[in-house]
C-alpha cells in the first residue's frame, strides 16, 4: 500500500477527519514498519468459512524490519501489539 493510500485509509478508518495525522518523529521506524506490514496477519478460518484475523506475524514483522535497516527491540514490540489490538478493534475482530 503506498504512503498516499495509507492515509486515505486512516482518514476514513478515523471518520474521513480531513485535520492532519501527526505522529511523534521519535517513533519513525515503527511507523515506517508498521506501514510496511499491513498484509503481515495470522488469519484462521472458521467453519462457516470466514476468514478471521488472529493478530500480526510477528515472524514476518521481524524479518521485513530486518530488511529495512531496522533492530527490533522490546519498545518496538510494544509499539507493534498496540497498533495490532487498535487494529483488530477497528476491525470488529475483538
Amino acid at each position: 500500500m503506498s504512503r498516499v493510500d495509507a492515509e486515505a485509509q486512516a482518514k476514513e478508518m478515523m471518520g474521513g477527519e480531513t485535520h492532519d495525522l501527526r505522529l511523534p518523529s521519535s517513533e519513525q521506524n515503527l511507523i515506517r514498519l508498521a506501514l510496511a506490514t499491513v498484509g503481515k496477519w495470522r488469519v484462521a478460518v472458521g467453519p462457516s468459512g470466514k476468514v478471521l484475523l488472529l493478530g500480526f506475524d510477528y515472524g514476518e514483522i521481524d524479518v521485513t524490519a530486518r530488511w529495512m535497516g531496522i533492530t527490533p527491540d522490546q519498545d518496538m514490540q510494544a509499539g507493534i501489539a498496540i497498533i495490532e489490538q487498535a487494529a483488530l478493534k477497528v476491525l470488529g475482530e475483538t
